[in-house]
C-alpha cells in the first residue's frame, strides 16, 4: 500500500473514520468515472437523495429483521418536544430510489445511478477496505423481471471489464446476505439461486455486487409497471474507497499498473 493510506491516526482506526488523500483520491474518482461511463451506456439519469430515512420507511422493507447490526440511528443533539421522528442513516444508495417512488408507477426500463455517502456498524473497521463512513456508487435497474434480469447480466460484464481495466484481478461469488426475512418464501429462494453475486479481488475484499430484489421492493413500496404488477429491481453496487484498496494492492505486486490510476 502507499505512504497515503492512513488518516486520522490511531483514533480513526478505531471508530472506523478515515480521511483519502493524494492517490487514492485520484484513483477513486477514475474507477467512479468508469462506471459512470457504463451508466451512461445505458441511458441512467443521475439521481441524488436523502441519506437519512425514517425508521418506519426501513421497517416497511424488513430493513431491522435483516440488517439492524448496520444501522445508524439519528437523534437530535438538544431536546425537543418530542416529536422529532426516529431517523436512520443509509447503508446503501438505492434506498432512496425505491422510497422516492413509493405508490408511484414505473417504466418497464429505468435506469438510475446515484453515489452517496453511506455508513455502516462493523464488527471492526480498517483502512478503505471496511468503513463506517464510505462512498458506494450505484446502477439501479427497476422493470420487468425480463428487462431487470438483462441489464443485471449486463452489469456482471461491465464489473469484470471495469476490473481487468484498473488491473483488480478477482472473481464473482455467491454472497449469503439474509436479505429476505426467515418467514419470507423468498429467502429459500435465494439460497437456491443466489441473488446476490459480489466481485472479490484475490485478497478477499468484496469490491462490487450484483444484485437482484425480485419484485420485493416493488411490493412493498408499491411500486407498479404499466400492467399493475408489482416492478422487479436490481443494482449493480461499487463501494469506492474498497476499489482504492484492490487497485493500490495490485499497482504494488505489478510493474506498470501505475500509470493506469
Amino acid at each position: 500500500m502507499t505512504d497515503d493510506s492512513t488518516t486520522l491516526g490511531r483514533q480513526g482506526w478505531r471508530n472506523g473514520l478515515f480521511t483519502l488523500s493524494g492517490k487514492q483520491t485520484s484513483v477513486l474518482d477514475r474507477v467512479d468515472a468508469a462506471v459512470l461511463g457504463w451508466a451512461h451506456e445505458l441511458g441512467a439519469v443521475a439521481e441524488r437523495h436523502a441519506e437519512l430515512f425514517t425508521a418506519e420507511q426501513l421497517e416497511r422493507v424488513g430493513y431491522f429483521d435483516s440488517f439492524p447490526h448496520l444501522a445508524h440511528r439519528v437523534r437530535p443533539w438538544m431536546a425537543g418536544d418530542g416529536t422529532e421522528e426516529d431517523l436512520v442513516l443509509t447503508s446503501a444508495s438505492c434506498y432512496g430510489v425505491y422510497f422516492s417512488r413509493s405508490g408511484g408507477a414505473v417504466e418497464d426500463r429505468t435506469v438510475l445511478t446515484v453515489r452517496q455517502t453511506c455508513r455502516r456498524r462493523e464488527d471492526e473497521y480498517v483502512p478503505l477496505r471496511r468503513q463506517r463512513e464510505f462512498q458506494m456508487r450505484e446502477v439501479v435497474f427497476l422493470g420487468t423481471e425480463a428487462t431487470v434480469e438483462a441489464l443485471l447480466g449486463e452489469g456482471l460484464e461491465a464489473v469484470r471489464r471495469i476490473a481487468e481495466e484498473f488491473g483488480v484481478p478477482g472473481s464473482f461469488k455467491a454472497a449469503t446476505d439474509p436479505f429476505f426475512r426467515r418467514d419470507d418464501p423468498r429467502l429459500l429462494h435465494q439460497k437456491l439461486f443466489p441473488t446476490k453475486q459480489e466481485f472479490v479481488d484475490v485478497s478477499g475484499l468484496a469490491v462490487a455486487s450484483v444484485n437482484s430484489h425480485r419484485n420485493f421492493f416493488g411490493e412493498r413500496c408499491g411500486m407498479r409497471l404499466s400492467d399493475g404488477t408489482p416492478a422487479f429491481t436490481g443494482c449493480v453496487a461499487f463501494g469506492l474507497e474498497r476499489w482504492v484498496d484492490a487497485v493500490l494492492r495490485a499497482d504494488d505486486s505489478s510493474d506498470g499498473l501505475g500509470e493506469r490510476v
